[in-house]
């Protein structure tokens, strides 16, 4: 038997391609429900992350917490140049408990005292400034001696500490440099001031600092933005704080034992504040003005115990990081047996200059 194969004769240009476009429309089908499949698979595979991102954040109940007893808070510094002696009792706070100001955290009725070579006194407390005080003149705190502090009160432990005041280091020099601050067409340009301090260090021994000034000028302040400046404007003492930095203003002599030092440059603000209570008007007035010459800098040079160094550190270092959510959180120190804070002892040596 044999087989014949028919086989037509193509027209003019060819057979017709019927079958082409649904191949391409079948491809473009099966390429979407592909995708689709890898959108599932992606998902599938996220699922669990996406859970587990959920339940980063987990609530625990307050009642299986350990419970903490609250603390007693003591911060007392000691110095040759205070006049009186002021140290500040509070109560810790925990972080699961209602947020409270300092005048509700501070502890009334504590019985504070201070001793130093069998020599004791009592300090008691003040109302308005919300620390325990006393007259340092019986009581004077001298460079080299040991003071011992101890804090009793109903209803928490009693704590203690003691420092040791050290020596003053005088400041040799204050270096002073400016430039002209423009603000401005038609605007008077001002000058800008920065101070650095220089001093000794004693050599053979850990030493710490702590750098910090101020100037001060008499001028003329309206009583009213608007007001007129002339003889009987008053004439008001006004002081701005030399910022030095929070944390260049803490110097150490590690790796320069008995080298001379330089503090970081401190900046004079143009703008000082003042208060004062006008006679005429029987008002009080307040606020920021640009200083005037003669400008008095004073500079000053603590140095520190390092109980005093390492806390005030600390202290900065928690400042600057209170509004970062991201910054990681900062330990405090303390020296204070049975409860928290810092008790220690500097001396500060003082230098001024005039500028003209």
């Amino acid at each position: 038997m044999r087989l014949y194969t028919f086989c037509p004769q193509p027209p003019e240009g060819g057979f017709p391609k019927p079958i082409e476009a649904p191949i391409r429309g079948l491809g473009a089908i099966l390429s979407a429900g592909i995708h689709r499949l890898k959108t599932v698979a992606l998902f599938a595979l996220l699922y669990p992350v996406l859970l587990s991102c959920q339940n980063l954040v987990t609530e625990i109940d307050p009642s299986r917490l350990p419970q903490i007893q609250s603390k007693l808070v003591v911060n007392g510094y000691l110095s040759p140049q205070d006049t009186v002696l002021a140290v500040s009792v509070s109560s810790s706070q925990t972080v699961l408990g209602d947020i409270v100001t300092d005048s509700v955290n501070t502890v009334r009725g504590a019985t504070v005292t201070l001793t130093s070579e069998g020599k004791t006194v009592t300090l008691a407390y003040n109302p308005e400034q919300r620390v325990y005080t006393a007259d340092a003149r019986p009581f004077p705190i001298l460079a080299g001696k040991t003071y011992s502090i101890q804090v009793s009160v109903a209803g928490y432990e009693t704590v203690s500490s003691s420092c040791t005041i050290p020596k003053a280091v005088p400041v040799s020099e204050i270096k002073l440099d400016s430039n002209r601050s423009f603000s401005g067409p038609y605007i008077d340009s001002g000058w800008v001031y920065t101070v650095r301090a220089v001093w000794q260090d004693p050599a053979g021994e850990t030493n710490y600092y702590r750098v910090a000034g101020y100037a001060e000028c008499i001028n003329r302040i309206p009583r009213t933005p608007t007001a007129h400046i002339d003889s009987t404007t008053p004439r008001v003492l006004l002081r701005g704080i030399i910022g030095f930095g929070r944390q260049d203003q803490f110097i150490s002599d590690q790796n320069q034992d008995g080298q001379l030092l330089l503090s970081a440059r401190g900046e004079v603000p143009s703008f000082f504040n003042y208060s004062f209570y006008d006679p005429t008007t029987q008002a009080t007035y307040s606020g920021d003005y640009p200083y005037a010459k003669p400008l008095t800098i004073r500079i000053s040079v603590l140095q520190t115990d390092e109980n005093y160094f390492n806390y005030h550190r600390a202290r900065q270092q928690q400042r600057q990081s209170a509004n970062n959510p991201f910054a990681e959180p900062v330990l405090m120190p303390t020296n204070i047996t049975g409860g928290l804070g810092c008790f220690a002892g500097y001396n500060r040596s003082t230098r001024v200059l005039l500028v003209r």
